[in-house]
């Protein structure tokens, strides 16, 4: 991913923020959003119409607004900017940087939790409860098993990770041996 690309996701996100915050809809901007996104994924035609060089703007554009007709105004008005300035292909984090920045706005976290093997709802929401308690902040956690862990969690929270696992102290007494 380049850089700019990132920027003008990030942009085009931040901006779509404000336009919502201004009109409202925000969910059903995603929810639109997420949806043309899902129908490019599964359906290449898509791709290659958008990619294709000699298929001329006003033809994709024309395809937009045909296929934007059924969708909130700030969505359609998306996705004509981005055919326009030849940029669908930033569609894809143009979402995600939106719904990260939704989540920012109505102090949501998420997170991924990892164990070394499946984990009972009630421990799951325990877990959970702790988290809300400790970062005053709703949070959404994923749980997935990870046999190499041997034992124990390994929790993700944004940029945060924390090792409770018995593979994390293992290498941590490997690391203290090694340095010796």
């Amino acid at each position: 991913m380049k850089t700019e690309d990132r920027s003008s996701a990030v942009q085009y996100a931040n901006a779509l923020l404000q336009l919502t915050d201004l009109q409202g809809g925000a969910e059903d901007v995603y929810t639109n959003l997420s949806t043309v996104n899902k129908v490019f994924e599964e359906t290449p035609e898509f791709s290659v119409l958008f990619k294709h060089p000699a298929i001329s703007a006003p033809a994709k554009l024309g395809f937009i607004k045909e296929f934007a007709g059924g969708m909130d105004e700030l969505s359609g008005r998306l996705l004509q900017m981005l055919c326009e300035r030849r940029k669908m292909h930033l569609l894809p984090m143009v979402i995600s940087e939106f719904r990260d920045l939704l989540r920012a706005k109505h102090n949501i976290v998420t997170g991924k939790l990892y164990s070394a093997e499946a984990i009972s709802e009630e421990a799951v929401n325990n877990i959970k409860q702790r988290l809300v308690k400790q970062l005053r902040k709703h949070v959404e956690l994923s749980v997935e098993v990870d046999k190499s862990l041997i034992g124990g969690y390994v929790l993700r929270l944004g940029d945060q990770v924390i090792d409770g696992s018995l593979k994390g102290r293992l290498q941590s007494i490997e690391k203290a041996l090694l340095s010796v």
